[in-house]
């Protein structure tokens, strides 16, 4: 390794204490104290902020400066969402608004106040005095906070309602959940309660007199008036989600996240004044994915405006006055490099232009006369909000430092304090020198640090070209190292026992793949969960959109779909076919499947199918989503290479019947396999206790012997002596880890692995996704990936191809018991069949039962499980409750015995 891991491999070492986790009072960090607030993250990057930082709630996205405090508003995965306020000078904390769902108690902590009935989402804006301005997300509102005393105090919260939008402006399917009776504020229409759209609002700006919130779910932009509460609307586009004023506050700029465009809006009159394109029109037909205008900073003094374009790697410099784009900057780090910066928001003081690259961990200072760079500085994790003043840059990071180890099975979809970081300006030539080179350093986009490892990398793809020809990636769902691992024999202090919850009995087949090829014991997953997982998996990266809107789905609040998975361009049809059980899976090309994500949320470089098929390269997709345009259509040379018709995200189906649709097909196609297969088993995510449905240990033995099938009827084809097999997880969310809450493992297996390798150097998701681009000839998709390893240390000189003999299912078929609804049963019995719940079906075997509406099945129910309480459910089925508690006892006491607070590593709530 070319540097200490020293979030992860470091404390294998040195124990649970050797992870740090952000301060709860501020540190400034000196060159004594910066190996503690040093770590890598799930990619091997490293993160090192500099200045004075301190913990912030769970993904703080928004940030005000307000008299002289600052405030920072934290909307992660939580049932709780924050305001918490700090000194300008200091950053001590003082004074918090917390807004749950549901009604409000007491705060116990001291000048905090608990507003019930409430979210947030985003955006913050100081008004007149001291007065705050929250965007409230799925409560529909906008909250005034006085800040002028110790405890903040709510003036008052202005409502605001849902507006229709043309049906050809995106998203073509409204993204709002429909939950009756949620945030209904008083007066609203009988029918608006019994089915609430929602106006969500995600940014909001301030006038003299009135306050401008931008409508997320709306298409529309609300102006307020202060005094009345009187609210006027105006379509704008395809969500709405940053504001800024320019030319001495003549112009309102709103960013459409869905669109190419700013459009720009006379705030006097509330009527357009026109758009600005920052990128290629888009229409119904694009596939390229849209370059998300994400944040906007306006000179008040000139009709200027710059605009961050998330997606594309840009900042836009535009003239509002001629709405024509005057310059482009370029974000990217270094001449070559691929997307992935991630410029995701903005500060302007005086002629300085600062710039939070999410991608890169770092904040960027321009020159706005000429557009120069003026140098790097190093931030925590995901920098997502930005203030500045004269004096200093305020930079708040959502993911902070990072997770370290989930102590008490906390999980880590809300598990990581945010930062908070005040950095000085004006620093030296020499400083600002270090400072650039410090963040160049930490993603390793030095010069010297990537001329070694393309010159390692081509060495290692010369060599893998000559002996792997086919790939076959196969993909499971939410497990962790220890979860899966902790009993696998000779792992040393990779293995924790007392954190296994499944071993030999209910993985035989994975423990034989581990033991005649290799294990990654240091392997993370680079997402915190599905939404995530399924982009790293596929596309080397995720999108803005994802990182910012998969919490609110998590955590119920507004938004339906899993924003980076199963979300359905169209409303589903029904399976009316009685014979063919995945009928309704057939019509993919017509919309008619939930098979693929929103248009909004894919990465710039698009996914590997895409990648493979651009450059003709067979592959074969069973299971995962694939890339549509933006109207929803699938390009042919995709959809030729996916299997339309199987089976999708169901509980009840089980994965031995997908493993018989894929073996069915490797079997047709033994001579002639493709280069690349995608292989989706997630029936080791279990179900939980949920009454009727199988137990954990019956859904993980059921997956292996899948896994296991699967393996030996690749073994049996001609393809079989040059072949690679890795099979890893999706996300590490459902259980607990000694080392870190992001890793997971990976087993590589196939004739030119090695036997029984315990492979201890640090990988990711983005180094799979290397090694497959290197072995088959394909062009890297970001800059995680361009940046990854091809895996070395684990392959032969000579192949030995005898074939894998899969082992029999060592679990009984098993079911939770409690009460099980007619049609929840029924759906079992298809399933065990190989079958879907089809008009068919119930006619056959139902005994008169109907197929009822409340039987339509959420496919994503149970991935929203968070996953402490995955854990807490499949380790209780699968030990009893004895068994948990002592776990958790142990944990407890280990922590102790390091000096770990659990307080540090719980989540938020």
């Amino acid at each position: 390794m070319s540097k200490l891991r020293l979030g992860v491999a470091a404390m294998s070492c040195l124990g649970f204490g050797a992870w740090t986790a952000p301060p709860p009072a501020p540190v400034t960090i000196t060159g004594t104290n910066r190996p503690a607030y040093t770590h890598n993250l799930p990619t091997g990057r490293l993160v090192s902020p500099i200045g004075t930082i301190v913990a912030t709630p769970n993904f703080p996205t928004g940030i005000a400066i307000i008299g002289n405090r600052i405030a920072v508003l934290a909307n992660g995965a939580t049932r709780t969402q924050s305001i918490t306020f700090y000194d300008r000078v200091t950053l001590e904390s003082g004074g918090q608004v917390l807004a749950v769902p549901a009604s409000a108690k007491p705060a116990a902590a001291p000048n905090t106040i608990t507003i019930g009935h409430q979210d947030f989402f985003q955006g913050l804006a100081a008004g007149s005095g001291d007065t705050l301005y929250a965007a409230g997300g799925a409560a529909n509102d906008i909250l005034a906070i006085d800040t002028g005393h110790a405890t903040p105090r709510v003036i008052r919260r202005y409502h605001l309602a849902w507006q229709k939008f043309p049906r050809t402006q995106y998203p073509y399917v409204y993204q709002g959940a429909h939950h009756p009776g949620i945030h209904k504020p008083a007066g609203l229409r009988a029918d608006a309660a019994a089915h609430p759209r929602y106006f969500y609002p995600a940014a909001v700006a301030v006038s003299a007199h009135h306050v401008f919130a931008a409508g997320l779910l709306a298409n529309s932009l609300a102006r307020i008036d202060i005094g009345t509460g009187h609210v006027r609307y105006l379509n704008v586009g395809a969500y709405p989600n940053a504001l800024a004023f320019a030319d001495h506050g003549k112009v309102l700029a709103v960013s459409l996240w869905g669109d190419n465009d700013v459009a720009l809006v006379d705030p006097k009159t509330m009527r357009p004044i026109g758009r600005i394109a920052v990128g290629p029109r888009l229409a119904p037909n694009s596939i390229q994915a849209g370059l998300h205008p994400i944040a906007l900073a306006g000179r008040r003094d000139a009709p200027r405006l710059y605009v961050a374009l998330a997606n594309g790697d840009q900042v836009v410099e535009v003239d509002t006055a001629t709405r024509r784009v005057i310059r482009r900057i370029s974000v990217l780090p270094y001449a070559g490099a691929a997307s992935g910066s991630y410029p995701s928001a903005l500060a302007l003081a005086g002629d300085r232009l600062f710039v939070a690259n999410a991608g890169n961990d770092d904040v960027a200072a321009y020159d706005t006369r000429t557009g120069a760079l003026l140098g790097l500085i190093p931030t925590g994790w995901y920098p997502s909000a930005l203030a500045a003043t004269a004096h200093s840059i305020y930079a708040v990071s959502a993911k902070g430092l990072g997770s370290g180890p989930n102590l008490e099975h906390q999980w880590v979809g809300d598990m990581m304090h945010g930062l908070a970081q005040k950095i000085a300006r004006q620093p030296s030539p020499g400083a600002r020198a270090a400072r650039t080179a410090a963040a160049l350093g930490n993603n390793e986009f030095l010069p010297a640090q990537r001329a070694a490892l393309a010159e390692r990398n081509a060495a290692l793809t010369r060599s893998l070209q000559r002996k792997i020809k086919t790939i076959v990636l196969i993909l499971r769902e939410n497990k962790t190292f220890d979860e899966d691992f902790g009993t696998y024999p000779g792992l040393g202090k990779w293995a924790d026992p007392h954190l296994a919850l499944y071993g030999t009995k209910e993985l035989p087949n994975l423990y034989d793949l581990a033991r005649h090829g290799a294990l990654f014991a240091d392997f993370d997953a680079d997402g915190e969960v599905t939404a995530q997982g399924h982009q790293w998996t596929t596309a080397a990266s995720d999108s803005d959109f994802v990182q910012r809107s998969w919490a609110q789905y998590y955590s119920g609040r507004g938004l339906q779909g899993n924003p980076g998975w199963t979300q359905p361009p169209a409303k589903p049809a029904k399976n009316t076919d009685p014979d063919d059980p995945f009928a309704d899976t057939i019509d993919l090309a017509k919309l008619r499947r939930p098979a693929t994500n929103p248009w909004i949320s894919y990465p710039n470089g698009r996914f590997l199918f895409d990648d493979l098929a651009r450059h003709h390269v067979a592959f074969q997709n069973f299971g995962e989503f694939i890339a549509r345009d933006r109207a929803g259509a699938v390009r042919p040379n995709i959809l030729a290479r996916t299997d339309a018709g199987y089976p999708g995200w169901d509980r009840m189906l089980l994965d031995t019947a997908r493993a018989r649709v894929i073996t069915r097909w490797i079997a047709a196609h033994r001579s002639k396999m493709p280069h690349f297969v995608y292989i989706w088993l997630p029936d080791d995510h279990t179900a939980g206790r949920n009454p009727c449905y199988y137990t954990p240990d019956y859904y993980v033995a059921n997956n292996d012997r899948a896994t296991g099938a699967v393996i030996e009827a690749l073994s049996r084809t001609t393809a079989w002596r040059h072949m690679a097999v890795f099979v890893t997880e999706d996300d590490a969310q459902s259980g607990a880890d000694h080392i870190d809450a992001h890793r997971s493992f990976l087993v590589a297996y196939g004739p030119w692995v090695k036997p029984n390798v315990i492979q201890a150097r640090h990988y990711s998701q983005v180094d799979v996704m290397r090694t497959i681009e290197a072995v088959l000839g394909v062009p890297p998709m970001s800059q995680w990936d361009q940046n990854a390893r091809v895996i070395a240390g684990i392959w032969r000189r000579r192949p030995d191809d005898a074939g894998f003999t899969a082992r029999p299912i060592g679990v009984a078929r098993s079911v939770n018991p409690g009460a099980c609804k007619p049609d929840t049963k029924l759906r079992r019995e298809a399933g065990a069949e190989g079958k879907l719940l089809t008009p068919g079906f119930v006619a056959a075997h139902g005994k008169g039962a109907g197929l009822a509406p409340a039987n339509a099945y959420t496919p994503t129910s149970l991935l929203k499980v968070p996953g402490a309480e995955q854990m807490r459910q499949e380790w209780i089925a699968a030990k009893g409750r004895a068994s948990y508690d002592r776990v958790m006892a142990y944990l407890a006491r280990h922590a102790a015995r390091h000096n770990a607070p659990l307080a540090a590593f719980q989540a938020d709530d």
